[in-house]
């Protein structure tokens, strides 16, 4: 038959369908049926389906060309699948160069028209073959524009053996964005820039049998809306492959970070001197719903080797099944300040460093275990910021064993160190302490006594419970007498005589909170201090807060001022200070008073030198048996009692004594011969001034009598 051919009924010509069926296999993804040997012809369909496609308003139009083959054009008005997300709008196949016959089907040179939102052109090249005995098929699409870059696929086979082969180029990140929502795909909300290439190989029959890809970024970058996490200038692969087995499928899989920068809220990532690779055996079930990797490694070059195997439930959320996770020797100050330090915005953990090896064993199942092993650690803390003066703590030698467990069945660990600093120069001897790890807990498994100074401390009762509001330390103990000489050297303070030593009922430390329960008894100038309602917030920060009520109670004064260039006193001292607030160690508010204790049996003596000292203090006023003149012919007087009071507000120190005077209030009121009463007259008095006054009696200056 010659010429065009008349519209043909599609129910009355089976013949004609079924060419019409074979041609829409390829030309619109293969949803067709046999083919069979066809004429010449124009054929003008309504609608044709199938179990997950239809056709509407197709047609299907041939010319032959001598020794060329035919050319022929298959369209149609609007065509629907399953697998696609809408419907597309006149799609149409013109062959320049095809064959159609009752063994083949197929198109050397063709052009496919596919109108789409997900596609930047409507137009590229096209070839398929359909080979009816031997069932072989293949369809070739070209220059496929998506998000800027460009697709190849070839899908080919012989029934009902398939392969399918796609490969894109240059695409970028950002505009993928679009075509993949449309797909129903549902994206965090990310900010995406940079680009990326890909190949993905799938061999398959009725079931998926084999399937390999490779997927490079270049110059990747992301950020999430809260910018926790961030990446810049990632370049990288991603290669994996995987087979078919009885039971689902195994393979592997390769991902390396060779350029940029990765953080989140938990970890730090940028290569430095190489690549960071990640790579994994594994197993799939059939169903998709568990993974099994036999080998899973990470590597960062010359710092981190980790090893793993594992398994995950991907149903119906992920949750790791169980895990095994071991360590190669690592350097832990390199590995703290590259991974972890970057996201630790806290001043504590910015200022803190680490030195010295580690290695560590991980398991997860129904328990949960680690085994941690520390080889010559160093751990300081604030030493990096000039206006410290120093460190808050160091620990060096640091060794031992930990062992971790979710349950009571856990092994105790030891921890050893060589020597350590408390405070800048309170000096820690060697130690050694047993300790249990179980679950949220950290406590100690017998106490433990630490060396500083001369004397210890003495720990009774540790631990350390991490909960949902923060980690809550408690303490109890007691330090054994220390020389206060050598506590004033590392305060800074000139030489103090005497010892001290503490009582510490319970300390307790949550939400950067430091309690004090109870009262902590403090002995020293031959004395007892007790601390009350003592708080301390922000103890390692830059703005540390101490709140106290503190009691002196019989403190010798001959000890406490032999020590400084003050003068000689001897008898008792007490007093309070209550409503004590440090800020910055520095005091902003207090309510105090200093006296001799009622009944002190004495001797109460006082020297001239502390005479004009304790003048200078409170604005000088002599009287008594002597006059000022003749001072200077006696060294000490007696004393009956003495006091000072300064209420402190607003840097602004309410200043009193031990009684009033007619005009003023006592600092000393005399005793015995020669005695001598000092009257101070300054009831305010700047704190700044006042601090400037003791300085200069501290350093051994002479009082400014005004």
């Amino acid at each position: 038959m010659t010429g065009t051919s008349p519209p043909v009924s599609f129910l009355r010509n089976k013949r004609l369908f079924t060419a019409l069926a074979a041609v829409l296999v390829f030309g619109l993804s293969l949803f067709g049926a046999n083919v069979v040997s066809i004429e010449q012809f124009r054929l003008q369909l309504g609608t044709l389906s199938g179990k997950a496609w239809k056709a509407e308003g197709v047609q299907l139009k041939v010319r032959w060309q001598d020794d060329q083959g035919s050319r022929f054009t298959l369209s149609a008005a609007r065509l629907t699948h399953a697998v696609l997300p809408f419907p597309l709008i006149s799609p149409e196949i013109h062959c320049d160069r095809g064959d159609i016959s009752d063994r083949l089907v197929g198109c050397e040179q063709g052009r496919l028209k596919l109108g789409n939102p997900l596609l930047d052109n409507d137009v590229f090249p096209v070839a398929f073959k359909w080979q009816k005995a031997e069932g072989n098929f293949f369809l070739a699409l070209d220059q496929v524009g998506l998000a800027g870059g460009s697709l190849k696929l070839r899908f080919e086979g012989a029934l009902p053996d398939w392969k399918l082969v796609v490969s894109g180029r240059n695409i970028s990140l950002q505009r993928l964005r679009a075509p993949l929502s449309l797909l129903g795909l549902k994206l965090p909300e990310f900010k995406l820039q940079g680009r990326t290439n890909g190949d993905l190989n799938l061999v398959g029959g009725a079931s998926l049998k084999s399937a390999d890809w490779s997927l490079s970024l270049i110059q990747a970058a992301f950020s999430d809306s809260s910018g926790s996490y961030i990446g810049e200038g990632l370049n990288g692969d991603w290669q994996g492959k995987l087979g078919t087995t009885r039971t689902g499928y195994n393979g592997s899989t390769r991902l390396s970070l060779r350029q940029g920068a990765l953080l989140t809220p938990f970890i730090y990532l940028e290569p430095d001197g190489g690549a960071i690779n990640i790579g994994a055996n594994y197993r799939l079930d059939t169903a998709l719903s568990n993974l099994v990797f036999s080998r899973l490694e990470y590597r960062d070059p010359k710092l981190v080797a980790l090893s793993a195997e594992g398994e995950i439930d991907l149903t119906p959320e992920l949750r790791m099944v169980r895990l095994k996770l071991r360590s190669q020797p690592l350097e832990v100050g390199r590995v703290y300040s590259k991974y972890f330090q970057p996201v630790l915005a806290d001043e504590f953990f910015q200022t803190l460093s680490l030195r010295g090896g580690a290695r560590f064993a991980f398991e997860l199942d129904a328990i949960s275990r680690l085994n941690l092993e520390l080889d010559d650690v160093a751990i300081s803390q604030g030493g990096a910021r000039e206006d410290r003066g120093g460190e808050n703590f160091r620990l060096s030698g640091v060794e031992g064993k930990l062992f971790w467990s979710s349950d009571d069945s856990v092994p105790r660990s030891k921890l050893r160190w060589r020597d350590g600093a408390l405070l800048h120069k309170f000096i820690i001897g060697a130690g050694e302490a047993l300790l249990k790890l179980k679950g949220n807990a950290v406590q100690l498994h017998e106490p433990v006594s630490i060396p500083i100074l001369d004397g210890e401390l003495r720990a009774e009762r540790f631990s350390i419970n991490q909960a949902k509001r923060g980690s809550r330390v408690d303490f109890q103990g007691y330090i054994t007498p220390i020389s206060m000489k050598l506590v004033s050297e590392a305060l800074g303070w000139p030489p103090l005589a005497g010892q001290l030593s503490a009582m510490i009922p319970g300390v307790s430390f949550e939400d950067g909170l430091l309690k004090l329960r109870g009262m902590t008894l403090v002995r020293a100038f031959d004395g007892n201090i007790l601390l009350k309602n003592l708080q301390l917030d922000d103890l390692l920060g830059s703005f540390p807060v101490l709140l106290a009520d503190v009691e002196l109670k019989s403190l010798d004064l001959e000890t406490l001022t032999s020590t400084f260039s003050f003068g000689k006193i001897t008898g008792r001292l007490g007093g309070q200070i209550n409503g004590l607030r440090l800020e910055q160690w520095q005091p902003v508010a207090f309510d105090a008073w200093f006296a001799t204790p009622e009944n002190d049996p004495g001797p109460h003596r006082i020297s001239q030198k502390a005479v004009d000292n304790i003048s200078n203090l409170g604005g000088m006023g002599i009287s008594g048996a002597l006059s000022r003149s003749y001072l200077r012919f006696f060294e000490e007087f007696g004393y009956e009692k003495l006091g000072i009071s300064c209420r402190l507000e607003n840097r602004i120190c309410d200043m009193g004594g031990i009684e009033s005077a007619s005009q003023g209030y006592y600092l000393v009121k005399g005793g015995g011969l020669p005695r001598i009463d000092i009257v101070g007259f300054n009831r305010k008095t700047d704190w700044g001034v006042l601090l400037e006054k003791l300085k200069q009696v501290a350093e051994g200056e002479g009082p400014i009598i005004q």
